[in-house]
């Protein structure tokens, strides 16, 4: 069955292209449909849109599945405040490179194949550029063993059913931003004074914003946003991952999942006695 493409700046012009990249992003609480090119594309009702997205070589032949797949795209992208909001709920999201070939008597479209399958492992943001890292889900299947880390640190993601923390919030105002500083009109509240560093700034929208850490006037997010004077944001406290914290701040000992009595002397290369 063919499938044809929508350009949104004109709908009836044909593509040059003979081949286009398709994304497919999907998570247990939303899904994203992108394509690197000029122009949307809609397959059986599926819209993929137009975003500037890069990506690294892949390995030709049977190793191109198992090749990591690594994308550069615009930070402001929707997509990439989902991943940042899923790495602090623990939410995984799959990734899927398919193929659209164009048939060669019209502007007609079809899927041609899958180049690509696998999982989103993280996403980092600087300046004016977000990378995405993604690992082929044969290298996921073919992994001997249990994933969690065996770490002296807890391995849970915070407020996570794994880790059954309670989360501690408050309110605040706006006062100024500078870049990835926001001041807060009367300083930081004092219910999350001092343990908001691995925490999250929410705005009115819902889009989360990573704290660095905690000045006392205010707080250093991990990227640049645009905030208005005056607007009410929600601050939730974070956590270091530690015996002290997980007992002082959240009071959630019996769940710690890290393993602080892993011996630190190593009998392979110091000896037994």
């Amino acid at each position: 069955m063919s499938h044809a493409v929508t350009n949104s700046a004109c709908p009836i012009a044909p593509h040059p292209l003979s081949e286009v990249e398709l994304y497919a992003f999907a998570s247990n609480s939303a899904q994203f449909y992108l394509t690197p090119h000029e122009f949307d594309v809609d397959l059986e009702g599926t819209l993929y849109s137009s975003l500037p997205i890069e990506r690294n070589e892949l390995a030709l032949g049977a190793e191109a599945a198992k090749s990591a797949l690594e994308l550069k795209l615009p930070p402001s992208a929707d997509l990439v405040r989902h991943l940042l909001a899923s790495a602090l709920s623990g939410d995984t999201t799959a990734v899927t490179l398919r193929i659209g070939q164009r048939d060669t008597w019209g502007d007609i479209w079809w899927l041609s194949g899958t180049r690509w399958m696998g999982r989103v492992l993280g996403v980092e943001v600087a300046d004016d550029q977000a990378r995405i890292r993604c690992e082929s889900a044969q290298v996921s299947l073919k992994r001997i063993g249990l994933r969690r880390l065996y770490s002296r640190k807890c391995s849970h993601v915070l407020y996570s059913a794994a880790c059954g923390a309670g989360p501690i919030t408050a309110d605040a105002f706006v006062l100024e931003v500078y870049g990835r500083s926001v001041d807060l009109d009367g300083g930081v509240p004092g219910g999350v004074s001092g343990s908001l560093a691995g925490g999250w700034l929410q705005t009115p929208d819902g889009a989360r914003h990573m704290i660095v850490s905690d000045t006392g006037s205010g707080v250093e997010l991990l990227y640049s946003v645009a905030l208005e004077p005056g607007t009410e944001v929600l601050l939730t406290a974070g956590c270091d991952h530690s015996t002290a914290t997980c007992a002082a701040r959240f009071n959630n000992l019996d769940n710690y999942g890290g393993f602080p009595a892993i011996p630190s002397k190593n009998p392979f290369s110091t000896g037994v006695f």
